[in-house]
């Protein structure tokens, strides 16, 4: 099966799968833009960009986060598509070793040369996470969630045991613009980063008088 059809038909399957997802920041759109920028990352880099595409497509396709940390229903569910469409054994492997460590969490360490299409996923998926596209993403997942948005001062040794969305962006966000792996990934990610910051020292400012 050539490039084009496979990867038009594995689109069709995941956005059925997802197009009516519970929580706006994992559905569709997100894998759609993370398969965008990755087929534009990988004109840019070298590599299979078949395995690059199926990665970008399947990579969310049941996150741990909605399946009660159940890491293997995204690799079955990935592995039991491709070999279902008679993919060759050597890209089914390559997609979902993509599949199972593309996540943040997971902290998988690599040389990005050994897995370029690993380091051109994973870099998109970091970039739909920061930006204007990330701030809305992380606020989607924290109303999903039942986060407050920002603890303020006055509020935080009451409410001490509560993790509130803002927090999220200085354990994780604000340090992904110096984990990216693709130079092209870097060089987007700097307006991202650049963006957060302003609005997080317009959100401070803003709770600030409540402080006082």
């Amino acid at each position: 099966m050539d490039h084009l059809t496979i990867i038009d038909k594995a689109a069709k399957y995941v956005k059925h799968k997802l197009f009516d997802f519970e929580e706006g920041g994992h559905d569709w759109l997100h894998t759609f833009r993370v398969w965008q920028t990755t087929r534009s990352l990988a004109m840019h880099t070298k590599c299979n960009k078949t395995v690059a595409e199926l990665g970008a497509l399947f990579h969310d396709i049941a996150d741990a986060k909605f399946t009660n940390g159940d890491e293997t229903i995204a690799i079955k569910q990935t592995e039991d598509w491709l070999q279902q469409e008679n993919i060759e054994k050597n890209i089914i492997s390559a997609v979902v070793h993509i599949v199972k460590h593309v996540s943040w969490r997971k902290q998988y360490k690599y040389d990005a040369i050994d897995y370029p299409e690993l380091a051109i996923v994973q870099d998109a998926d970091r970039l739909d996470a920061i930006g204007a596209i990330g701030i809305a993403r992380a606020f989607s997942y924290g109303g999903f969630a039942k986060r407050p948005i920002i603890v303020p001062s006055a509020e935080a040794n009451r409410l001490n045991d509560m993790e509130d969305t803002i927090s999220h962006f200085y354990e994780k966000l604000l340090h992904i613009k110096d984990s990216l792996h693709t130079e092209h990934a870097r060089s987007l990610a700097y307006e991202r980063h650049e963006f957060m910051l302003q609005f997080l020292n317009q959100i401070h400012k803003e709770i600030s008088s409540h402080d006082n």
